[in-house]
């Protein structure tokens, strides 16, 4: 089987990052990729559908704990887009499943040519530390936001 090489319509600079002992994989590909599954398979209706926008781009972030390499999967994940000039805008990833494997995103547009900072941020949510003792209850821990940063341009 033979590969053309073909021109990319998307590039994130370093698509993984580490942080707070996450490490983030970023995904941005053309919304009209998921418009190619066929009607009636989840990823044809996730996010509510893509959008008909020809800048549309689906953000993806795949998260996991840098020591052991699992899965994150409870978590609130948002992508914070920063454009040159200090416009910026917010993008919820809902969590979704393609190959059985979980991961989070979203849609947003991209002008062409232009350099982004993107910066996902993850919230976890409280969950319960084990006691000490009998007579301690157990206490909720929060573990921080942790934020990585991307540098994207659509061209």
């Amino acid at each position: 089987m033979l590969f053309a090489p073909v021109t990319a319509n998307a590039g994130v600079i370093d698509g993984s990052q580490s942080a707070g002992g996450l490490t983030v994989y970023l995904g941005v590909v053309p919304a009209a990729v998921v418009k190619g599954h066929p009607t009636g398979r989840p990823e044809a209706e996730m996010h509510g559908g893509p959008p008909a926008s020809s800048h549309s781009m689906h953000i993806t972030a795949a998260v996991f704990e840098k020591a052991s390499g699992a899965r994150i999967k409870d978590a609130n994940v948002t992508a914070h887009i920063l454009e040159p000039g200090g416009i910026q805008r917010s993008v919820r990833l809902q969590p979704m499943t393609v190959a059985g494997a979980l991961t989070f995103g979203g849609y947003t547009t991209f002008a062409r040519g232009i350099n982004y900072r993107i910066g996902i941020v993850v919230d976890r949510p409280p969950h319960m530390l084990p006691s000490q003792s009998k007579q301690t209850p157990h206490a909720m821990h929060r573990k921080p936001s942790v934020t990585v940063h991307f540098t994207y341009t659509h061209d």
